[in-house]
């Protein structure tokens, strides 16, 4: 399961959040308290894309790895995805990630640094600046492109398309000194060319919404929505229907 966060804030009324973009920060740890006692680990796509990976390749009827010293089993992992790089991610997130020692993939917008998320109808937001995104990394998060400008990708020009995919994992490579191995499709728009272009670029990966089924896979990861009316209870019937959501809503993309 790959959980989709935007912001962690709090908001008053529905006007301040019309997209329903934030969660609280009293949610949000309550959500993460749901997964530690739930025994998952929420961890970065880069580490759920090597464990896939790595499950598909072993022998069948290999033994799992064992766990730590006590030898138990290793907890299974939930993705943890946060898109648009709000500076409210670093003040209000962090520190619970943190708290239960779980990893998240933070989606940056690269050509919007220190800006506002001026590509939504709605409210604005800070975003982190290129210190702040580096402070995240060095906190053990992993750090993945969100295009440079936050446009739809499916139909673009090529030459547009090469811009926002190629050229933000430039940009982030550069700030971060080390390679981007994540892409994230602003608005989860995204066609063939979109996913080849991806490729292209050198991502391990790339996170979708909602993808055709044909389309499933390393290029198009699905994910979940998770927003503030997501309690104990939503949280555990989407673990149970996860698999079920996600084959309809490729049906209808």
């Amino acid at each position: 399961m790959i959980l989709m966060y935007h912001g962690v804030a709090a908001a008053a009324t529905a006007a301040e959040d019309p997209n329903h973009l934030c969660v609280s920060p009293a949610r949000f740890a309550e959500q993460m308290a749901w997964l530690r006692n739930r025994g998952l680990r929420g961890v970065s796509i880069g580490e759920l894309a090597d464990a896939m990976r790595a499950s598909h390749a072993a022998p069948r009827g290999a033994a799992a790895p064992r766990g730590g010293p006590g030898g138990g089993a290793p907890r299974p992992r939930v993705g943890g995805t946060v898109d648009d790089g709000d500076l409210n991610v670093l003040e209000n997130a962090l520190p619970v990630l943190l708290r239960y020692g779980f990893t998240a993939t933070m989606f940056i917008v690269s050509d919007r640094l220190s800006g506002t998320n001026e590509w939504d109808e709605g409210p604005s937001w800070p975003l982190m600046s290129a210190g702040q995104v580096a402070e995240l990394a060095a906190a053990g998060m992993e750090i993945g492109s969100h295009g440079a400008t936050h446009i739809r990708l499916a139909g673009v020009a090529p030459d547009l398309l090469s811009a926002e995919v190629d050229g933000s994992r430039s940009l982030l490579t550069g700030l971060l000194g080390g390679p981007v191995r994540g892409f994230a499709y602003p608005y989860g728009s995204m066609d063939a060319a979109a996913r080849q272009a991806v490729a292209d670029a050198g991502y391990d990966y790339a996170c979708a919404v909602a993808a055709p089924m044909t389309a499933l896979g390393m290029a198009a990861l699905p994910r979940i929505y998770v927003g503030e009316r997501d309690s104990a209870g939503r949280m555990a019937a989407k673990r149970l229907l996860y698999r079920g959501y996600i084959a309809v809503r490729g049906r209808k993309a």
